[in-house]
């Protein structure tokens, strides 16, 4: 009887525990080209307090299966170990999405990052626009502890750089390294 209870006791403890952790993240979107195709890095932030298991970007599972980049993206990267599926549907209007999986490699751990590369033809404008579907943007993505759909996940919309300020940095970069090509040794 004693070893039961202390067996259930123990049952219950971790599902409570496991159900008190608060998953969260956030997420960048970077880019150096100024013209298609565009290799895209995506650093995925763990804000939370459990690991990560699944970053599935431009999707959501409500009100249905939508995936949302206008152009089949090529997967370029992830972290070590992970699969990375391109996901789109046959219905109409249906766009692309990359379901990131922790099958063979380690998840993200809290505090910790991962980085996520593909290539696509769509601008970062297109990006950080509006989907096909109100009220979502292109970049509206979720995270999961483990499996894609095994926990209620948690949504979030990866931040873009304006194309400006994108044009800024790039135009500071080669006035940069312009100068030090003409700099006199002293």
């Amino acid at each position: 009887m004693r070893v039961t209870l202390a067996v259930t006791l123990v049952v219950v403890c971790s599902f409570t525990a496991r159900s008190l952790a608060a998953l969260s993240a956030t997420a960048d979107i970077t880019t150096s080209q100024t013209s298609a195709p565009f290799n895209y890095t995506i650093t995925l932030h763990n804000t939370g307090d459990t690991s990560i298991g699944t970053f599935w970007f431009a999707w959501t599972s409500t009100p249905g299966d939508y995936n949302f980049l206008p152009s089949i993206p090529t997967v370029t990267g992830g972290p070590s170990n992970w699969l990375s599926p391109v996901t789109h549907n046959p219905f109409p209007g249906d766009g692309y999405g990359i379901e990131w999986y922790n099958y063979f490699g380690s998840p993200i751990a809290p505090g910790g990052t991962g980085l996520f590369q593909f290539t696509s033809n769509d601008s970062p404008a297109v990006l950080a626009g509006n989907a096909y579907l109100p009220p979502f943007k292109v970049t509206h993505s979720f995270v999961y502890v483990g499996f894609p759909q095994t926990d209620p996940g948690f949504q979030l919309n990866a931040t873009v750089p304006e194309p400006a300020s994108v044009a800024i940095a790039m135009c500071s970069l080669m006035i940069a390294l312009k100068r030090r090509r003409y700099r006199q040794p002293d």
